[in-house]
């Protein structure tokens, strides 16, 4: 079938010039097949949010645009989620571009086609195989991106590496250096990176994980803390059995916590023992400081919980803490668990933790609801009798 002969018969739909909709959707699929990748999206809020633009009025209208793509200019292909009686029909829609298509759609949007992102990619990456130690293998199906990199940008980055890894660095530098200063980007590549230079993979330094602390006068109990605004008013109160760490969310359930070069404290009263704390802490055989965790009453913070317990065996709930959050679950003063970013918190197995397991996650999964744990004054505090 001569595709590049029926593109030049096929007129535009005598819509085209004023609706925008099907350019922008149009153009995106083009953008996708440029990058490698599959021409496809799935109607919602954020990738159609036309549709969803109730004031315009305009949502039948836009949507019957893109039902003639598929209808009559079959350049698109529209598959309908099941939806219930009340939701709009193209709520949950599946869109795939019809590849066949292509150069129709790249003469009514004016825009030649380009050199595919992966062609570009085997043809960099075979230029450069001599400066990987597996002659760039683990890169070859990896068409990775990098915003505002070409193809050939992204694999000459990662032939770069090597020269950055002659002395020790971290992850976080590594990807700084040669990822137009992304310090994140290899975040989740750090096993590609020991693929592809095993050789040098040693000098890959690890991030220690940086703890602060607050050092009791009397060290009896230590407390992981979840929130600075809860840690800062613990610290300022000076507890004098309580050594305080502030664990900034799963920060400190790294499994190498405990491991000594693997972790670094900020102490925030120096002046007090602090080998007494460093001894007990990286002590794994005894553990001579019973260990607490208190954050949020919500599935997050039980999962932090149950991290922690990795490393601190022992830790359980801080009953002191939790009490006070659960009375005020228990009288309703308590936000829904699908509210603002904590819609998408998946519920902990058991977490070893008796009084988590059997009192707070039960509380947590009856009520549907969560409290933070900055709800809870320094006064509403029981200390004492000891835990």
């Amino acid at each position: 079938m001569d595709t590049t002969s029926d593109a030049q018969t096929v007129a535009q739909p005598n819509w085209w010039s004023s609706a925008l909709l099907p350019h922008r959707l149009l153009h995106k699929f083009l953008d996708q097949l440029d990058a490698g990748r599959r021409p496809y999206l799935k109607v919602n809020s954020k990738s159609v949010p036309e549709l969803y633009d109730f004031l315009a009025r305009e949502q039948d209208y836009l949507w019957a645009l893109l039902q003639e793509l598929d209808n009559k200019y079959h350049i698109v292909s529209i598959q309908r989620a099941k939806t219930n009686p009340y939701d709009q029909p193209y709520e949950g829609a599946k869109i795939y571009f019809m590849a066949d298509q292509e150069p129709l759609v790249r003469r009514w949007l004016n825009r030649p086609a380009q050199t595919p992102y992966a062609l570009i990619w085997a043809q960099e990456l075979a230029r450069l195989q001599h400066q990987f130690d597996d002659a760039g293998a683990a890169l070859e199906h990896r068409h990775l991106q990098v915003k505002g990199m070409s193809a050939a940008q992204v694999v000459k980055a990662f032939a770069s590496i090597p020269e950055q890894l002659q002395q020790p660095i971290t992850l976080r530098a590594l990807s700084a250096r040669c990822f137009s200063g992304d310090s994140k980007f290899l975040d989740p590549h750090e096993q590609l990176i020991r693929e592809l230079f095993p050789s040098l993979a040693g000098n890959l330094r690890a991030r220690p994980v940086m703890l602060t602390v607050h050092l009791a006068r009397s060290p009896k109990q230590l407390l992981f803390v979840e929130n600075q605004d809860t840690f800062l008013t613990l610290a300022k109160a000076d507890l004098a059995t309580v050594t305080l760490v502030y664990s900034a969310g799963f920060r400190g359930s790294a499994p190498r916590v405990r491991e000594p070069g693997q972790v670094e404290f900020a102490y925030l009263n120096a002046g007090r023992n602090t080998e007494y704390f460093t001894q007990a802490w990286f002590n794994r055989d005894t553990d001579t400081l019973p260990a607490y965790f208190w954050g949020d009453l919500d599935y997050a913070g039980m999962s932090i919980l149950k991290a922690l317990r990795q490393s601190f065996t022992g830790l359980t709930a801080w009953q002191p803490g939790y009490a006070p959050l659960l009375e005020r679950l228990n009288k309703g003063l308590s936000h829904h668990q699908d509210s603002g970013v904590k819609n998408n918190q998946s519920v902990p197995e058991l977490t070893g933790c008796h009084y988590t397991d059997t009192v707070l996650l039960p509380a947590i999964k009856q009520a549907q609801s969560f409290v933070d744990q900055e709800a809870v004054l320094i006064t509403e505090l029981t200390i004492e009798p000891k835990l």
